[in-house]
């Protein structure tokens, strides 16, 4: 019996594929997040292009990033900004990664003629072994001595974070993932049949 290939980040490479479907991040947002569905005009999701962050000359790439109109006001736009996060430890400084997209994606909606500032919707995907619940700036800084009186200077903002090893395989099928999705690798075993 041939081996399989070694994939490197199969988990990452698995979320991009299934992720970068409209169908299947319109199924996720609606699953999990129906209060932010309600307020979006999910038909609009639109794919946009990746975005890397160099830091030091060290590369960050967002997963998977969308763009989508806000139901009240179909001139306004609301990007939804899925990251997964597939380390088995926990990342402790997840949020500042994550501010550095959310920065970059409101630069680049004020960068481009004619288009106003847009909210950023940082989502969070984590499968790591370990249970973890990521920590905004403010919380990094908690134990600041000076933080009474610098608190209003730190960046703060939320992000939706989603652990999928909390998920049974049957929620997870429920969103029908693996819809498309490579032969090579399905998560935790699971397999579209």
């Amino acid at each position: 019996m041939p081996s399989r290939p070694k994939i490197h980040q199969p988990d990452d490479r698995f979320f991009r594929h299934a992720m970068s479907k409209p169908e299947v991040a319109k199924r996720y947002i609606e699953h999990f997040y129906p209060d932010i569905a309600r307020i979006t005009d999910l038909g609009s999701l639109k794919l946009e292009s990746s975005l890397s962050i160099q830091p030091n000359l060290r590369e960050f790439q967002a997963d998977v990033i969308y763009r989508c109109r806000l139901q009240q006001d179909g001139e306004k736009h609301l990007y939804f900004c899925l990251l997964l996060e597939h380390k088995s430890q926990p990342e402790k400084y997840v949020s500042v990664q994550v501010g550095l997209y959310v920065m970059e994606l409101m630069l680049r909606s004020v960068k481009e003629a004619g288009r106003e500032l847009e909210l950023v919707l940082p989502i969070i995907f984590c499968n790591g072994k370990e249970k973890w619940q990521p920590l905004t700036l403010a919380e990094l800084f908690a134990g600041h001595p000076q933080l009474g009186l610098l608190q209003p200077y730190i960046p703060n903002f939320s992000f939706v974070f989603q652990d999928v090893s909390q998920l049974s395989t049957e929620e997870l099928l429920q969103l029908d993932l693996s819809s498309g999705a490579p032969s090579w690798h399905y998560p935790s075993g699971i397999s579209p049949t």
